[in-house]
């Protein structure tokens, strides 16, 4: 396979500063393609360059890696169903009671999209009780609605259906059972990518970009994971395996894969699986040539993941365009015409 027009647009990227570092990683099933890092952790002459065990802040790729995993691993060990309802484990308003496990999932439990709890209180504990509160902004399973809250209180629930923090979950079972060993929140090292310009003129490193989960701690449902390349591949893998890792691992029941990555809001505005995205539905980040049945999700930050469950084609993009400002939106042009360069280079005949 013939990946240099695909190296040549990441490059010419960088060079057009549509972020200042990312790492591209294409793969097949349990086969990594071609992996490489691009730019530097940072601004000015004197920055590292990235390398491929280069950790970016994964921003909302949190919401399927952690939340999504934790949810079907409670559903498979018959800790929850995805028709139970919030009043099931919590004393909810007479207005989200009714809400599901699914459609906190699908994000069309009517939750407003702008919910910005650090300018809401400064009282990371009552967090719980401003998403309980909060006004809806549709009828629960009425349309889809991308938010954060939904991600957020059911990353909550989890921490009472298990008996344990979100941080502990999330490497109890998610990343440890994944082998993903440089998956984290709350990071510590070098070697991590920078994000945005903060006022006293420092950037971001090794601290959560999303205030929603900066404020809860670094912690959250919605976002605060750092990872590499590397990892989300075995992520990817398992998945494309529906449920088995490389080494022959079963993490996941292959009817429980499939379940998660099926369209589950067919005329509902958006194409949702169970924390993941369908992009080819509306036209989404993946471009023109990926199948209808591909499914990812993105990052605020510059990340994004992809898989063609048809042929087990993936790839994996984490990049920090938001360094230094979030003002930067070359990133939605750029990820679509490297999925359709990476999408020709692995289906060339000849």
């Amino acid at each position: 396979m013939n990946f240099a027009r695909v190296d040549e647009i990441m490059r010419q990227a960088v060079a057009n500063q549509a972020f200042p570092a990312a790492v591209l990683l294409v793969g097949k099933r349990e086969k990594v393609l071609f992996r490489r890092a691009y730019g530097k952790l940072g601004q000015g002459e004197q920055a590292p360059a990235a390398n491929e065990q280069t950790r970016f802040d994964i921003a909302s790729l949190t919401k399927p890696l952690v939340v999504g995993m934790l949810t079907l691993r409670a559903l498979e060990n018959g800790k929850l169903c995805l028709w139970d309802k919030l009043d099931t484990f919590i004393d909810a308003p007479e207005d989200k009671r009714d809400i599901t496990i699914r459609q906190l999932l699908t994000h069309t439990a009517g939750f407003p999209g702008g919910l910005h709890l650090w300018r809401m209180t400064d009282d990371p504990a009552r967090a719980t009780e401003l998403l309980l509160t909060a006004k809806l902004q549709a009828p629960p399973g009425a349309r889809v609605r991308y938010c954060c809250a939904g991600f957020l209180l059911l990353g909550q629930l989890l921490e009472c259906i298990y008996g344990q923090s979100l941080a502990e979950l999330a490497m109890t079972e998610v990343f440890w059972p994944l082998k993903m060993t440089r998956t984290s929140y709350l990071p510590t090292g070098d070697n991590i990518a920078p994000t945005e310009k903060q006022p006293d003129g420092t950037l971001l490193q090794g601290k959560v970009h999303d205030e929603n989960a900066r404020f809860l701690g670094g912690v959250a449902g919605n976002a605060g994971v750092f990872s590499t390349a590397d990892d989300l591949a075995l992520f990817m893998q398992m998945l494309a395996a529906e449920g088995v890792l490389p080494d022959g691992t079963r993490y996941l029941s292959a009817p429980t894969v499939r379940l998660a990555l099926q369209n589950h809001t067919q005329g509902l505005g958006q194409a949702r699986g169970l924390g993941f995205y369908l992009p080819a539905h509306d036209d989404g980040y993946t471009g023109d040539l990926f199948p209808p049945d591909t499914v990812g999700h993105t990052g605020f930050t510059g990340a994004s993941f992809t898989l063609s469950p048809q042929d087990g084609y993936y790839v994996v993009l984490l990049s920090n365009r938001v360094c230094p400002s979030r003002e930067n939106a070359q990133i939605f042009r750029v990820r679509r015409i490297i999925h359709n360069a990476v999408y020709a280079a692995c289906t060339a005949r000849g």
